[in-house]
């Protein structure tokens, strides 16, 4: 038997030859799908991808890297309620806890309430629901598309 760089080296026999298993093949192509959609800057994991304005008719939506407010039309062309999360909207679809504050006349202007936020990401809109548990009442689903701007005030009430 005869040493190569100081090992044993093996008998001369069969040539065998290496062939990937399928799991190789779709761990690989998984891995590297992944890593392109990370990579793309319009992925829905992609956090980057939704920062900005989001509106309608009914909702402005400012989405930051570090959470999103949503201002919410009442009569009289201003917002009289609006939702706030501290965590950033980064996937196609979403579960995110927050409040939903009502604006009122009354000191000391405001009531907040726990909240859940809700829905999805599809290309340049994003459907999104809110659960406020306290008020047993679910607003929405907004449509909301990606680049509409509405700037409105707050609501004056008496």
């Amino acid at each position: 038997m005869g040493y190569i760089d100081g090992f044993p080296a093996l008998p001369a026999g069969p040539e065998v030859t290496m062939r990937p298993s399928r799991l190789t093949i779709v761990l690989l192509t998984a891995l590297f799908g992944a890593a392109a959609a990370c990579a793309h800057p319009d992925a829905p994991g992609n956090a980057s991808a939704l920062l900005g304005p989001w509106g309608s008719d009914q909702a402005s939506l400012a989405v930051t890297d570090t959470g999103a407010t949503l201002q919410i039309l009442a009569s009289g062309g201003c917002f009289g309620s609006y939702g706030q999360v501290s965590r950033p909207i980064a996937t196609a679809a979403f579960d995110i806890p927050g409040t939903y504050t009502q604006l009122t006349g009354a000191y000391p202007g405001k009531v907040v309430y726990a909240a859940q936020y809700s829905g999805s990401v599809s290309g340049g809109q994003i459907s999104l629901t809110i659960s406020v548990p306290a008020l047993q009442q679910t607003l929405g689903p907004y449509s909301l598309v990606r680049g509409v701007t509405n700037t409105w005030t707050a609501c004056l009430y008496p």
